[in-house]
């Protein structure tokens, strides 16, 4: 048999109909494809015709995200556009997309920690509610008897007095 004709037959690259996404997860993926095209062809078109282009997009997820190409910033190739010329004579702001850029990283290294305080915050969590004596304040008083009910009151006032304590050290 020739290797040839046994090949498995692919659907290839095909034209999709361009339509709205209607799944929240499936939107999200589709920005972050299309949007990273987006400002490949944007940069492409400001190497090959020497243009100044700034591409400023919000994400379904109220992101923003920006592509700066041309040399100015996006606050002077916005005075430029609502004055009507092609001159820049802020030139103060250029430096300005290298402190976006900076700005963005900030926030993604921000939303990473945020992302890992939450999950440190949920195995806590989760610690407390396995754990017999880690949540005993949240444990419903009514299905306690008599000596649990006492034993909760003594805990109670053993917490009272060492955040008293506590709270003298510090002042």
């Amino acid at each position: 048999m020739n290797t040839i004709n046994q090949r498995k037959k692919t659907m290839g690259r095909k034209k999709i109909e361009i339509k709205k996404v209607e799944k929240e997860a499936n939107k999200q993926v589709t920005f972050s494809k299309r949007r990273s095209g987006l400002f490949k062809k944007a940069c492409e078109l400001c190497i090959l015709c020497d243009v100044h282009l700034d591409i400023i997009v919000f994400s379904p997820a109220d992101k923003i995200f920006r592509c700066g190409c041309s040399q100015p910033s996006t606050d002077a190739v916005l005075k430029s556009y609502i004055r009507g010329t092609t001159e820049f004579e802020d030139q103060q702001l250029m430096g300005d997309s290298l402190i976006y850029e900076e700005y963005n990283k900030e926030y993604e290294e921000a939303l990473k920690v945020l992302q890992m305080e939450k999950k440190k915050l949920a195995d806590i969590e989760n610690l407390a509610r396995v754990s017999k004596r880690g949540a005993w304040w949240n444990d419903s008083i009514d299905d306690m008897n008599g000596e649990e009910l006492e034993y909760f009151m003594m805990s109670i006032f053993e917490l009272k007095k060492n955040l008293l304590k506590k709270n003298m050290n510090i002042s």
